[in-house]
């Protein structure tokens, strides 16, 4: 019986993963590729009109500053493709608020990178409430 439930339970996450992929792939990833171009501009004002509520109040100025200081020697965005959903994240989600984490290869002006973002909804849009780039 136990067993029964717990393959139910595993069906039913992955068909809940799988509509949230395709769901968020159609809404969310261009918006995330258009937020993430205007950030590669590492401006802050840019930054924080992308950040969300919850992002904003865990960075001080200094850590902003520092961190748009690191990002900036990436350059600007060229290119981001192959985004990848995080099931996990999905899954995670049902726990408590809902967040979509998207890892994606990218193109800065000074090379190549990966790109992790997960975002919030907010509205009708998307704000992001965690952003890494490192170089691939």
């Amino acid at each position: 019986m136990i067993t029964l439930l717990m393959l139910a339970l595993c069906v039913g996450l992955y068909f809940y993963t799988q509509e949230q992929k395709d769901y968020y792939d159609r809404v969310a990833v261009p918006v995330a590729t258009n937020m993430i171009t205007e950030i590669s501009s590492w401006e802050k004002a840019v930054l924080l009109k992308h950040l969300s509520q919850e992002a904003q109040e865990t960075l001080d100025e200094r850590q902003l500053n520092r961190l748009l200081e690191h990002y900036r020697g990436f350059g600007r965005l060229k290119t981001a493709s192959n985004f990848q959903f995080s099931t996990v994240a999905s899954a995670l989600s049902l726990l408590g608020g809902s967040k979509i984490n998207y890892s994606a290869d990218a193109v800065f002006e000074n090379g190549p990178a990966i790109i992790n973002v997960t975002l919030v909804p907010v509205g009708n849009s998307f704000k992001i409430y965690n952003f890494t780039v490192t170089r691939s």
